[in-house]
């Protein structure tokens, strides 16, 4: 009686195993027809990329911020300040890459580009349509065209890329010539505290954010640095010295910073006098452009002649006067008063 049980349970087992095993064949089957049956997402037009009417960052990388650390931008897109990356949710082979400085201890973010597919006019004809009209503006031997946006400080440059198929557009923060001088003769846009009278510790106090201080060693080194891309004619710079300088963002026409340069009295160690260059040679008539609107800041200057070289002269005190710097760029300074 007791073997008639075994042999009982055990037909029942196995019956149930084998019942347990047609149902699982049965369901994985299933499950593989209707992994099948999935299609993938169709891919977005690049047209996607741009939808604003005015320059702004695509969808993928809105939330990204210029000046923002390294660490902080890989939140946004996991990749993006070592690699290129591939946004694989649009049509074409779409890749964005950035471009990152050293900003006081961190690296920060400057710039983003994007390469899309296009051939010919057609994107530039797209965005026209989208974003108004570009402005065509030299870089090195090639003519580039670039869109601005001075309510939000943002603009794209667009260039060829590698390949006949290929474009780059490039974005990154800028500050509007007229935010950089301001409309008082007093004091520049960009100075939230006076600069002529202070001393080392005020201009670290309140400027230390976008402040760059180098000791003669290393201003060698970036002279070193600089001499590989640009050989010896960076000699006509004159030999590297210490420098405290203060490194905002670019104008309209500047690739990467605009550098104010304080100069510090001696015997008092207080400024005595502020400059910095705004380049404008890469574009037909922005040297106009540009004295137009140190006219509208600060009313008609007075035309003087120093060493045969004309200047023009906004205010006697401070004293503000603007030069020619070789047909390339408006070298600007103010001193509290004229020497």
């Amino acid at each position: 009686m007791l073997r008639a049980k075994q042999i009982l349970c055990t037909a029942t087992g196995l019956s149930f195993l084998l019942l347990g095993a047609c149902d699982t064949d049965g369901s994985e089957k299933e499950g593989a027809v209707a992994a099948a049956s999935v299609k993938p997402a169709p891919k977005k037009p690049v047209s996607e990329l741009f939808p604003g009417t005015n320059v702004e960052l695509p969808p993928p990388l809105a939330a990204l911020e210029f000046g923002s650390s390294e660490a902080e931008a890989e939140k946004v897109l996991a990749g993006i300040t070592t690699k290129l990356v591939d946004l694989e949710a649009y049509e074409g082979e779409v890749m964005v890459g950035s471009f990152t400085t050293q900003r006081g201890p961190a690296k920060v973010l400057v710039n983003v580009r994007l390469t899309v597919p296009s051939q010919g006019d057609e994107l530039r004809t797209a965005l026209t349509s989208s974003w108004g009209e570009p402005r065509e503006i030299k870089e090195l031997s090639a003519n580039v065209y670039t869109w601005f946006n001075p309510e939000n400080g943002l603009r794209a440059t667009l260039k060829d890329g590698f390949g006949d198929d290929k474009k780059d557009i490039e974005y990154s923060a800028y500050l509007p010539f007229e935010s950089l001088i301001g409309t008082d003769a007093k004091a520049f846009g960009f100075e939230t505290q006076p600069l002529l009278g202070l001393d080392l510790a005020g201009l670290s106090e309140h400027y230390g954010d976008v402040l760059q201080k180098l000791t003669k060693e290393q201003a060698e080194k970036k002279r070193a640095e600089m001499r590989k891309m640009f050989g010896d004619s960076i000699d006509k710079l004159g030999g590297a010295q210490a420098s405290t300088d203060i490194h905002l963002l670019p104008t309209e026409l500047e690739s990467y910073t605009t550098t104010v340069w304080p100069t510090f009295d001696k015997a008092t160690g207080k400024i005595v006098a502020v400059r910095f260059t705004v380049p404008f040679e890469g574009e037909v008539g922005a040297d106009k452009r540009l004295m137009d609107a140190m006219k509208k800041a600060w009313g008609e200057p007075k035309e003087e002649e120093k060493y045969g070289k004309k200047r023009y002269v906004f205010s006697e005190e401070p004293f503000l006067v603007v030069e020619d710097s070789i047909g390339r760029a408006w070298e600007i300074e103010k001193k509290a008063k004229r020497d």
